[in-house]
């Protein structure tokens, strides 16, 4: 249990530099950069922690190396090969030497990262719900069912339904993919490996993560269009790996979108899903939870030093986050129109060593197809280094 830090506190409690709602990556991520820079940061979330999350568990390399801490004590399983096949069929399989995802569960994830933002001198509460946010030239206010907070910037990390942002009203609607996922309890010796089977769904894909002791199975799509049921992923699992079958079915929706995300001017930023920066080609969130929030936090420091516009430098330092999300956007245009050739292209080894090289490297996609010369000398540190 995370402590209230209102309780048997004085009335300027209620009061803050800055105010973060969502204690996910994408808001510790935040709080953490922007308390060990000195500001005076408030935490809200509405349960306490450790809580359940809904999620896959997989960190990539690159939002592994993004967090400011080691997160060891977390990690499940880390891999370094995967399987790859398009509507269950012509199954390959991509190895590398270098891990390429690290397995968590999510709960303990978040939690773990909870932990080592109030170490860093965040305080942190829970909340019930948020009835109105008022933003003014000097700051920002919020109203909760606890009362009312003020603070001199907010950041929406509040997940795809933000409450921050549909009360603010300054921001576009985003759209939001789905997933479905599901436990099995044991690991069959076939399912050891990573697994896509891509275009199981309409715009998306089925996944098998092996975690220590258990099997994360799923469904994933990021068109808004399709539904996924239950037995829509108990008749995956059952064609994917036979039974048992999966149980604590639960849904989850992705933020999508964040292409075309603008902060605007004003004191209130959004990060990771609450602004649409999931990875709409495979529903990545994590890492760009965690590079939005730090960003938001530099631009959030600045003006507070400096008195500028926060906004517009989140918005400058957003630019390659968002440069990402364009291509992930196009790509799964294409790849998930065309699945069987984006497959054929996948299992090649003129695509697929690039590709798993690349993720061992943490890189984002666009570095590994476009920019040659960066991956080259990635790869020539990590070796010099190793």
């Amino acid at each position: 249990m995370c402590p209230d830090p209102f309780v048997d506190r004085p009335a300027d409690s209620r009061k803050a530099d800055v105010l973060i709602v969502g204690a996910g990556p994408g808001g510790c991520a935040a709080a953490y950069d922007l308390a060990i820079r000195g500001a005076r940061v408030l935490l809200l979330d509405r349960t306490e922690f450790p809580r359940r999350k809904i999620c896959a568990g997989g960190l990539t390399v690159k939002a592994v190396r993004a967090l400011r801490y080691p997160i060891d004590p977390v990690i499940r399983k880390t891999v370094s090969s995967l399987s790859i096949s398009c509507r269950m069929r012509n199954r390959r399989q991509l190895s590398g030497v270098d891990p390429v995802c690290h397995m968590v569960e999510r709960s303990a994830f978040d939690h773990y990262c909870l932990r080592q933002t109030m170490a860093a001198g965040v305080r942190f509460a829970v909340v019930g719900r948020i009835h109105h946010v008022a933003e003014t030239v000097r700051g920002v206010s919020l109203v909760t069912d606890g009362g009312r907070i003020r603070c001199r910037f907010l950041i929406g990390a509040d997940g795809v339904h933000s409450r921050v942002r549909q009360l603010t009203g300054r921001f576009p609607e985003i759209r939001a993919g789905l997933g479905v996922e599901g436990i099995v309890e044991s690991i069959p010796t076939r399912e050891r490996c990573l697994g896509f089977d891509f275009s199981r769904v309409p715009g998306g894909y089925g996944w098998v993560f092996p975690k220590a002791g258990h099997l994360n199975v799923g469904l994933y799509t990021s068109r808004a269009d399709v539904r996924i049921t239950r037995q829509d992923l108990l008749d995956y699992a059952s064609a994917r790996i036979g039974g048992p079958l999966p149980m604590h079915v639960a849904g989850f929706h992705l933020g999508l979108g964040g292409w075309r995300y603008r902060p605007g001017h004003g004191r209130i930023l959004l990060v990771g899903d609450a602004a649409g920066l999931v990875d709409p080609l495979l529903g990545e969130g994590v890492y760009h939870a965690v590079i939005s929030g730090q960003q938001a936090a530099s631009a959030v420091s600045e003006a507070l030093e400096t008195g500028g516009d926060a906004c517009r430098s989140y918005a400058r330092r957003l630019l390659p986050v968002r440069r990402d999300l364009l291509f992930s956007r196009l790509a799964s245009a294409v790849f998930y129109s065309l699945p069987a050739a984006g497959h054929l292209l996948l299992a090649s080894p003129a695509a697929g060593s690039p590709l798993m090289d690349g993720f061992a490297c943490g890189m984002p996609l666009p570095d590994i197809f476009f920019n040659p010369h960066r991956f080259i000398k990635k790869i020539w540190l990590r070796n010099k280094i190793l």
